[in-house]
């Protein structure tokens, strides 16, 4: 006889082998052994089942049982006295109920390792009598599928709760309204589809992010809700999610949804913008706005009638600093809605094809950084910036821009970073940029520059990205006079000349670092090209010109919108 085991449990029972010829007498006692056989296995079997299942209810346990089955399935400690909680190493636990003890301190880490823990019963603790050792829950990367009500029913003193990375799909109401000093929630990385009726006003800090959230709507009424910070990125919006009337929201975040993906009905699509309109009206507070990576093709922001009589009045997010619409599919921003930004610092509008225009007084002095990258802009006109005060401008990756003579009028003397790479520059266009005393970056990268204009000069450039270009030399006046300021030099991806090697005589003196100095290459007289790498003789080159090819040394170290006022 064997028995076949799997995971600890008994499955078969083989008889091996038989006596062959038994009496008569004998078949009743081998009947027998086999019954008692099979009586063995059936309670063998129901053993193991137990120990998947374990009860330890109405114990009058203080503490958890030591040594527990590290394969139990489902644990119940509950009806108890238990009052604290240690890290369990139960790697296959689905259910724990601890309800109805006396549990005042869970330790931080409880939950790691249960990674399995589907279903989680706390009610009727003390949790509320330990705010100091447990004002936060953690319940990180498990497998809860569903909250019920129960849940933290008697936990009154939670401050904040994280249940990311699970597989809810389901809260109960009144999960968590009972918890009214709670302040933080983290849900995200969970299955949650729809958020129908919220209405934790206690809550500051929400995270929802990463679910598969469509609709996003709150309680109707208007008490003051405290929430500053609402999380529902990476998610599956499809329209601007519905916010307290009364609210203190700072931080928005809804990057990575389909917001705008409805190609609606004029009817419907007014109502929309209508609908928009006014819930954007309530966030009064708002600081930061993240829309970007959404499907918006226009944003509409007119003045409006607060009644059909009344007069017209033009709403202002007086506290938005930070806008992101990156990578959508912008081709119109209403002026109204670029007036209606009177605190906006920092506006990204990249990947998107918004053209700029100069006609009307929209974006005023407060803006300072300003991303126009890939939107395929034909044409700056003189002006274009006037009335703000950019600090940082990115003008990156329009292959067919033309910037007139006078573009920068206006921000010439704020500007300190500068990017137009990727715009098909010529020197002679380079040229054109006036003298910007305040400027300390500057990328000219992935363009068909051969020589940096001394007017450059003029500038207390800190770093400067000319990688990619056409240069075959450069000039060593120029990089003695940058050299006063300038730290970091990017220079690869040039056909450079190893044999002029009067720039990097002069480089090699200065403290400027070359951090791609490994990437770069030369050409020599017979052009081949070859590393740039560092040896003591410079000399070397103008010995050897014009009879070896040589390698160069030295020391590395449609639609438009306006922004004037």
């Amino acid at each position: 006889m064997s028995l076949i085991i799997q995971d600890g449990v008994i499955l078969d029972i083989v008889l091996l082998r038989f006596i062959p010829l038994v009496s008569c007498s004998d078949s009743a006692a081998i009947i027998n052994f086999i019954a008692r056989l099979c009586f063995s296995h059936r309670t063998l079997s129901q053993e193991s089942s137990r120990k998947l299942t374990q009860s330890w209810n109405n114990r009058n346990l203080s503490s958890v049982p030591v040594d527990l089955d590290v394969r139990i399935r489902r644990l119940d400690l509950s009806n108890n006295f238990i009052r604290q909680l240690h890290t369990l190493e139960l790697p296959y636990l689905e259910q724990l109920d601890l309800s109805n003890n006396q549990l005042d301190l869970i330790s931080e880490g409880l939950f790691e390792n249960l990674v399995r823990l589907e279903q989680l019963n706390l009610s009727r603790n003390d949790l509320n009598n330990n705010l100091g050792n447990n004002s936060k829950l953690k319940m990180t990367g498990n497998a809860l599928t569903r909250l019920s009500h129960k849940l933290f029913t008697e936990s009154k003193s939670l401050r904040a709760i994280a249940i990311d990375d699970n597989l809810i799909s389901e809260i109960e109401e009144g999960t968590f309204e009972s918890l009214i000093q709670l302040e933080v929630l983290n849900l995200a990385k969970n299955n949650l589809a729809h958020i129908c009726d919220f209405k934790l006003r206690q809550v500051k800090f929400l995270n929802l992010s990463r679910n598969s959230v469509e609709f996003f709507v709150t309680h109707e009424d208007s008490r003051l809700y405290r929430l500053e910070v609402l999380d529902l990125s990476h998610n599956k919006l499809l329209y601007f999610p519905i916010v307290p009337k009364m609210n203190r929201l700072r931080y928005l975040y809804l990057q990575n949804n389909m917001i705008g993906s409805y190609s609606e009905a004029a009817v419907v699509s007014e109502t929309n913008s209508l609908y928009s309109e006014i819930t954007l009206s309530l966030l009064l507070s708002l600081e930061t706005l993240n829309l970007s990576y959404n499907c918006l093709q226009s944003i509409i922001w007119d003045v409006r009638n607060d009644s059909d009589s009344g007069p017209l009045r033009q709403l202002f997010f007086r506290s938005l600093k930070h806008l992101d619409l990156q990578s959508n599919r912008l081709v119109y921003i209403s002026p109204p809605f670029l007036s209606a930004l009177t605190q906006i610092e920092r506006l990204n509008l990249q990947d998107n094809s918004v053209q700029p225009c100069t006609s009307a007084d929209h974006l005023g002095r407060t803006l300072k950084h300003l991303n126009l990258k890939g939107n395929g802009i034909k044409m700056l006109q003189p002006n274009t910036f006037q009335g703000t005060s950019l600090v940082s401008l990115s003008l990156a990756k329009n292959p067919s821009l033309v910037m007139q003579e006078g573009a920068l009028e206006g921000v010439q003397t704020t500007l300190q970073s500068l990017i137009i790479s990727e715009i098909n520059l010529t020197s002679s266009r380079l040229l054109s940029l006036p003298c910007m005393p305040a400027l300390t970056h500057l990328n000219v990268s992935n363009n068909l520059l051969d020589t940096i204009p001394r007017s450059l000069s003029c500038s207390p450039l800190r770093e400067i990205d000319i990688r990619h270009n056409v240069f075959i030399t450069l000039n060593p006046s120029l990089i003695r006079a940058l050299s006063t300021n300038l730290t970091v030099m990017h220079i690869s991806g040039n056909p450079f000349n190893c044999c002029d090697n009067r720039w990097l005589m002069v480089l090699n003196e200065t403290e400027i670092t070359v951090p791609d100095i490994s990437e770069a290459e030369s050409t020599g007289s017979h052009g081949v090209s070859s590393a740039v790498t560092t040896l003591p003789h410079l000399e070397a080159c103008s010995r050897l010109s014009g009879q070896h090819d040589m390698q160069a040394f030295f020391k590395p170290h449609q639609h438009c919108f306006d922004f004037q006022l």
